[in-house]
C-alpha cells in the first residue's frame, strides 16, 4: 500500500507580519522625538523663566541699594549741616574726599588744604555757617526747599541739591571803643542772613560717601539776625584777591555765586 505522504504547501506558507511593527516603531521613535522636543521646551520655558526671575531680583536689589544710597547721601549732609550749625569746623573738613572743591562767594577752594582755609580759617573766627530761618520777605520758592539725590547706576557717585538758610559773619574791621568792648565781649562780629540752595556731588570711598564738589548758590543775602522783624537786601562783595595775598582766600576766582 502506498503511504501518501503531505507535501508541503510552500505558496501557503505564513508571512511574518512586518508592517504593523514598521508602523509601531516608526510612531514610537516620532513620540520619543515629541516628547524630546516638550522636555527641551519645557525646560527653555523654565530656563527663561528663572533668568526673569533673577533679572527682577537684580533690577529690585539694584533699586533697594540705590534707595540706601540715597539716604546714605541725606544723612551725610544732615551730618555736615549739624557740625557746621555747632562750629564744628574741623570735623567739616574730614567729610571731604580727597582732591575735593567747595564753591563760596565767588571763589573755589581746593583740596583738603583749601576746604580746611575756607571753614577754619574764614567760617570759624566769623561764626559763619549757623543755621537760621529765613529773614523775613525773604523766603524762598517751595521749589528750591527740595532736597533732591540722584544716585549713578554704579552706585559709586551721586549729586544733591539741598536748600539752606545760615548766619553769615565778618570781623568788624574798625578801631574804636565800641568795637573794642564788643570785641571783649565775644562779638565784634557783623553778621547777616544768606538762603540759596546747595548744588553738591558724592564719591563713595569704600562703604562710605564723602562730599567731592559743594557749591554755595546764594539765592538772597540781607540784613538781619534772629528776632529782628524786618530785614533789607545788602551787597556782599565776593572774593577778589587769591591765597596767600589773601590769608582767607580762595584758590581760583569764579563767576559771582549770588543767582537773581
Amino acid at each position: 500500500m502506498a503511504t501518501l505522504k503531505p507535501t508541503p504547501e510552500t505558496g501557503n506558507s505564513p508571512k511574518p507580519i512586518t508592517g504593523r511593527r514598521s508602523f509601531i516603531w516608526k510612531t514610537g521613535a516620532a513620540m520619543s522625538a515629541v516628547v524630546a522636543s516638550a522636555v527641551a521646551g519645557v525646560s527653555k520655558s523654565g530656563a527663561d523663566r528663572s533668568t526673569g526671575l533673577q533679572d527682577q531680583i537684580d533690577r529690585l536689589s539694584s533699586q533697594l541699594g540705590s534707595l540706601e544710597d540715597a539716604n546714605a547721601v541725606r544723612r551725610l549732609h544732615q551730618v555736615y549741616e549739624s557740625r557746621l550749625n555747632n562750629g564744628m569746623y574741623e570735623e567739616v573738613v574730614g567729610m571731604f574726599a580727597d582732591g575735593a572743591e567747595v564753591v563760596y562767594n565767588g571763589g573755589l577752594f581746593a583740596e583738603k588744604e583749601g576746604i580746611r582755609r575756607l571753614y577754619c580759617n574764614h567760617f570759624a573766627p566769623r561764626l559763619t555757617g549757623k543755621k537760621i530761618e529765613p529773614a523775613p520777605g525773604f523766603e524762598p520758592d517751595p521749589a528750591q526747599q527740595l532736597d533732591i539725590v540722584e544716585v549713578a547706576a554704579d552706585r559709586r557717585t551721586a549729586t544733591g541739591q539741598f536748600p539752606y538758610s545760615m548766619q553769615v559773619g565778618e570781623p568788624m574791621t574798625a578801631d574804636s571803643s565800641l568795637v573794642e568792648m564788643a570785641r571783649l565781649q565775644g562779638e565784634g562780629i557783623v553778621k547777616w542772613w544768606e538762603g540759596g540752595t546747595y548744588q553738591a556731588s558724592y564719591v563713595k570711598v569704600g562703604e562710605n560717601w564723602k562730599i567731592k564738589r559743594l557749591e554755595y548758590r546764594a539765592a538772597s543775602k540781607a540784613d538781619y539776625r534772629p528776632g529782628q522783624t524786618s530785614a533789607k537786601p545788602i551787597d556782599v562783595p565776593a572774593f577778589s584777591s587769591l591765597f596767600p595775598k589773601n590769608p582767607t582766600g580762595p584758590d581760583k576766582l569764579i563767576a559771582a555765586e549770588v543767582r537773581g
